[in-house]
């Protein structure tokens, strides 16, 4: 079969993107599928929804700084974990979401327990990519939670889960989340104070 021009010169500009363009591009696709896959924000109580509510209903494409933070989060995916790591080379989970969102200009606090506090708390049927999900974890309670997420969409976070694990995309909420991950305390939209949120 033979391939049109067009999409010649777009695996060429690929082939030739560095890991963070990469990164921006794949965050984009994501974006512009879970747009097209499950709505907008405002879309009504009867559009589809991609995870159970009790995960949160991811029902939107990313902001401006959230995509960015996604991107960013998306680049760090395979490094290892370090209690306390705020990168370059190593993440705790809150760590990680605070350099993420600190590459789209979002200052956001150091701590899980912190970042729930800061806010905006989000409904879960109105979680969007981007936004912080939420858990207990090992060394937290619901009210000052132990560790935290990025969503990405579809039932998935990025995270930094803990020693020997590297940082990865997981399943959230359900049944066979791994350990710690199956019951989210709740979600927050740190993009909401930088105007990202639609």
């Amino acid at each position: 079969m033979r391939r049109s021009r067009t999409w010649r010169r777009w695996r060429r500009r690929w082939r030739r993107a560095s890991p963070g363009q990469r990164g921006v591009a794949s965050a984009v696709v994501v974006g512009l599928v879970a747009a097209v896959m499950l709505g907008h924000h405002t879309a009504p109580a009867s559009g589809p929804a991609s995870t159970t509510a009790a995960a949160g209903t991811v029902s939107g494409a990313p902001s401006p700084a959230a995509a960015r933070a996604i991107a960013y989060a998306r680049a760090q995916i395979g490094k290892p974990y370090l209690w306390g790591g705020t990168g370059p080379d190593a993440y705790d989970c809150s760590g990680l979401v605070m350099e993420a969102y600190a590459s789209a200009g979002v200052s956001i606090p150091r701590t899980s327990e912190t970042q729930w506090a800061a806010g905006p708390q989000v409904p879960p049927d109105q979680v969007e990519p981007g936004d912080l999900v939420f858990f207990a974890g090992g060394d937290g309670t619901d009210t000052a939670p132990g560790h935290v997420g990025l969503v990405i969409g579809g039932g998935q976070m990025i995270e930094a889960y803990a020693t020997g694990f590297p940082v990865r995309i997981s399943v959230y909420g359900q049944a066979d989340s791994p350990a710690g991950d199956q019951d989210p305390v709740g979600f927050t939209d740190p993009a909401a104070g930088a105007g990202g949120s639609p």
